[in-house]
């Protein structure tokens, strides 16, 4: 989990480092961000057992 969100983080430094050089006016990095970390926050919670159901009462 902790290497995926290193990974998302070093992607979208590179994305805003392109964004500042081929188009400086429109920030499109932020529609990456804005698809991404929903995901990211949804693997994060998976790992971290949140959507595990509690097989005791059923």
């Amino acid at each position: 989990m902790r290497l995926h969100v290193i990974v998302a983080l070093l992607t979208l430094l590179v994305l805003i480092a392109v964004n500042a050089f081929v188009s400086p006016s429109y920030p499109w990095w932020l529609w990456v961000l804005i698809a991404w970390m929903p995901l990211v926050a949804a693997h994060t919670a998976w790992s971290m057992g949140l959507f595990e159901r509690n097989k005791e009462g059923s």
